[in-house]
C-alpha cells in the first residue's frame, strides 16, 4: 500500500505556512533544510547553544558504529574521514557544524531556547504555540519532532535512587564526559550494549585495578570484519543480506518484494541453519562462550540490543584489563554493590550505560491520546507520521525510528514530510495507517524481544523501509546498477538529489 507522486497535488495540508522543528542534531538539521527548500517558514529550536544533538557532547570515547560511508548526509560528503574509517565524536560534530553553515541553517535556530511544551493555538487557527519559557512563545501551523532517538531522559535503574551506605560516585553514561572520572577509581559500568562497552574500555584506561561491566543477560557483538575477512556491512547492508534476514525473520510489512514472504516458507530450514553457523563464528571470533553466550538468536538480539565493535574490547578483556559479569545490582552497599545472588563487587564509581527513555508529556492531553504510546514505543504510519496528522497537525522527523544509517534515513524522513505538506505525497485515510500501524505491531511483536524502543526498530530491514518510502515519493527504489544492486550495500549517496533543492 503506498500513494505515489501526485500529478493533482493534495491541498488538505494548505493551511501550513510555518513549522517549528524541535531539536537540531541530523535529524532537525536535514529536516529544516527540506522545508526552506519547498518554501515553508521554518524556526528550529534546540537547548543547547549549538547544533549537534547527542554529538555535541557524550561519554568520553564515543563515536559511530559504522564507517563513514555510512554516516554522511546524502549530498553533503565528510570529507575529513577516508573511506572505511570509523569517525570519532569530535570529527562527526565538526561535520554536522559545516553541514549547518554550508547549507546556511543557522539563521533558522533558536538556540538556549528549551521547548517547554506545545499548547492549542488561542487564535482558533490550526497547529500549536510553542511555549518556550523566558522566551516567550510562537505560533506555528504545523510541528515536527526532531529530537533523536538517544537524547531525551537518561533511564536510571531503580535501585540508584537509594544509595544506603554507598559513598561513591553514580552517574548516568552521558555524564561521563572526561575521562579522569574514572582515574584511581573502582569502576563498575552497569550494562552490556555498545555505550557499556565503550565506556569499561576507555575506564581501564585509567582506572584503579580492571573495571566490571556487569549485564543481566549476554549480547551477540557484531564485528566490523566478519571471520576477519568480509566488512559487515556487505552481509547483512546488502539487498541478498537484507534477503537473507527476511528469508529468517519475515518480509517487511508493505515494504519488501511479496516474492520475500513465498521464499521465507521453503528457504526457512536453510536460513536457520546458516544464522547458527553465523552464530558460532561470531562467538569463537569474540570469545561468547558459557555466561557470554546470548540466549536469543543473532537477528532478534541484534533487534534489541544490536552493537558493532572493533577488536579493541576483546584485546583488553583477553588482556585482563577489564572483566565482565552477569548479574543484576540488589542495591548499593558500603564499598559497591551487592547483586541479587549475593555477592559482592567493589566500587567508588559507578556507570549507569542503562539508555534512554521517551517523554511525551511536553505534548497536550489531546495530542498524546491520539498518539497512544505503549509499553514498546509509539507506532507511526512509515515510522514518522502519526495515523491522527490530519487532526493533531505533528510529524517525526528521525526521533522514532532507528535503522543502521540514521543520517540517510533521517534524509528520506525530511523529504517525505515535505512532499506530504507540499501535496506530492497523499496519504491514506486514518484507518489505512493505523491498520498498517496493527500490521507492522503484530509483526515485530512476533519476534522482536520486548523493548521500551521496539516500536522504532528498522535496522537489518531499512532497504526495504527505504523502498517503501521511495515508492511512496514516486521515486525510483532501485538505484544502483546490474551486480552492485544485489551485492553491494546502499549507502547514503545513493540517495543524493532526492532532497529538493533551493
Amino acid at each position: 500500500m503506498y500513494a505515489p507522486l501526485q500529478t493533482d497535488r493534495s491541498t488538505e495540508f494548505a493551511y501550513v505556512k510555518s513549522v517549528g522543528v524541535i531539536g537540531a542534531g541530523v535529524a532537525g538539521l536535514q529536516m529544516a533544510r527540506a522545508l526552506l527548500a519547498h518554501g515553508y517558514k521554518v524556526t528550529v529550536f534546540d537547548k543547547a547553544s549549538k547544533v549537534g544533538g547527542l554529538w555535541r557532547e557524550n561519554y568520553h570515547s564515543y563515536g559511530v558504529q559504522v564507517p563513514k560511508q555510512f554516516f554522511q548526509f546524502p549530498d553533503f560528503p565528510m570529507e575529513t574521514v577516508k573511506w572505511g574509517e570509523y569517525a570519532t565524536g569530535a570529527q562527526t560534530q565538526a561535520y554536522i557544524e559545516s553541514y549547518a553553515q554550508n547549507f546556511n541553517l543557522l539563521p533558522h535556530i533558536r538556540f538556549n531556547t528549551p521547548v517547554e511544551g506545545l499548547m492549542p493555538r488561542s487564535d482558533g487557527q490550526k497547529g500549536y504555540t510553542f511555549k518556550l519559557g523566558e522566551h516567550g512563545h510562537e505560533n506555528f501551523d504545523f510541528a515536527v519532532v526532531a529530537t533523536g532517538m538517544y537524547s531525551q531522559v537518561p533511564n536510571m535503574p531503580e535501585w540508584t535512587k537509594t544509595k544506603g551506605d554507598f559513598q561513591g560516585q553514580v552517574l548516568h553514561s552521558s555524564k561521563y564526559i572526561d575521562q579522569a572520572t574514572a582515574s584511581g577509581k573502582s569502576v563498575l559500568v552497569i550494562g552490556a550494549a555498545k555505550s557499556s562497552i565503550d565506556v569499561t574500555l576507555s575506564a581501564s584506561q585509567v582506572s584503579k585495578e580492571p573495571p566490571t561491566m556487569l549485564f543481566r543477560e549476554a549480547h551477540w557483538c557484531t564485528p566490523r570484519w566478519i571471520a576477519g575477512i568480509i566488512p559487515f556491512q556487505y552481509v547483512f547492508l546488502s539487498r541478498l543480506g537484507q534477503a537473507l534476514v527476511t528469508w529468517y525473520k519475515g518480509a517487511w510489512p508493505a515494504g519488501a518484494p511479496c516474492i520475500h514472504s513465498c521464499l521465507m516458507w521453503i528457504l526457512f530450514p536453510i536460513m536457520w541453519v546458516a544464522f547458527r553457523i553465523v552464530e558460532l563464528l561470531f562467538a569463537c571470533q569474540r570469545g561468547q562462550f558459557g555466561c557470554y553466550y546470548p540466549k536469543l538468536d543473532v537477528v532478534a538480539d541484534f533487534y534489541g540490543y544490536g552493537h558493532v565493535l572493533d577488536t579493541s574490547f576483546i584485546g583488553a578483556w583477553r588482556a585482563g584489563k577489564l572483566k565482565g559479569k552477569k548479574g543484576t545490582v540488589a542495591g548499593m552497599v558500603k564499598g559497591g554493590v551487592v547483586t541479587e545472588a549475593g555477592e559482592s563487587i567493589n566500587a567508588d564509581l559507578i556507570i549507569c550505560a542503562t539508555g534512554f527513555r521517551k517523554a511525551y508529556d511536553y505534548l497536550p492531553a489531546k495530542v498524546q491520546a491520539a498518539l497512544t504510546v505503549e509499553d514498546d514505543g509509539l507506532y507511526l504510519y512509515r515510522h514518522c507520521i502519526p495515523a491522527a496528522v490530519r487532526d493533531i497537525n505533528l510529524a517525526f522527523c528521525g526521533s522514532e525510528c532507528a535503522s543502521i544509517s540514521n543520517i540517510m534515513t533521517y534524509y528520506l524522513h525530511a523529504e517525505y514530510i515535505c512532499r506530504i505538506l507540499s501535496g506530492y505525497v497523499s496519504l491514506p485515510d486514518e484507518g489505512q495507517m493505523r491498520a498498517e500501524c496493527d500490521t507492522m505491531r503484530a509483526w515485530k511483536r512476533k519476534w522482536m524481544p520486548m523493548t521500551a524502543n521496539r516500536a522504532s526498530l528498522v535496522l537489518l530491514h531499512q532497504t526495504h523501509y527505504h523502498d517503501q518510502l521511495l515508492r511512496d515519493m514516486g521515486e525510483q527504489p532501485s538505484r544502483k546498477g546490474c551486480l552492485s544492486e544485489l551485492f553491494c550495500p546502499y549507502e547514503p549517496q545513493d540517495y543524493a538529489g532526492i532532497m529538493k533543492s533551493k
